[in-house]
């Protein structure tokens, strides 16, 4: 059994098992049943070609270009939380977490998501590729990224 000590002032006290609510993490999406779907399990390798071949030329990964917003932290960031007007009116001024399931709604069809987005993909039709999609920019925001959002040197 896991135990750490929690000093308050002058008094520590031991928790042992689990923590107290107070000292709990609250997760970053209200609803949990946003993350729990059937989202097939996909190819890193084959996102990350997706990725450079199809997202590279208008999102980069670090950095805000013109075209689009940085996508290494897109996994559970809030949408709207960069305000940009070229991406379009629709697109930041719905409030949610970009969960696995706002992605796969988003990247299989943008347009229907959002319509006055300017998003060039047409969407990702194949579910195999979508997934694979979706898990890289997973892999990107838990993997490769500190606890603060910054990028790690791995």
């Amino acid at each position: 059994m896991r135990s750490r000590k929690l000093y308050d002032g002058d008094v520590g006290y031991e928790l042992r098992g689990q923590s107290n609510q107070k000292f709990r993490r609250k997760g970053q999406v209200k609803n949990e049943n946003d993350i729990e779907i059937d989202i097939p399990n996909g190819d890193l390798t084959k996102g990350r070609i997706f990725f450079n071949h199809n997202c590279a030329g208008c999102h980069d990964l670090d950095q805000d270009l013109y075209l689009g917003p940085s996508l290494r932290t897109v996994y559970l960031r809030r949408n709207g939380s960069k305000k940009f007007s070229n991406y379009g009116k629709d697109l930041t001024s719905y409030k949610f977490y970009w969960t696995r399931k706002k992605l796969w709604e988003f990247l299989e069809n943008p347009e229907k998501m959002f319509p006055d987005t300017n998003m060039q993909l047409d969407g990702v039709k194949d579910p195999f590729l979508l997934a694979s999609v979706i898990d890289y920019l997973q892999y990107l925001r838990v993997f490769t990224c500190d606890i603060r959002g910054q990028k790690q040197i791995i």
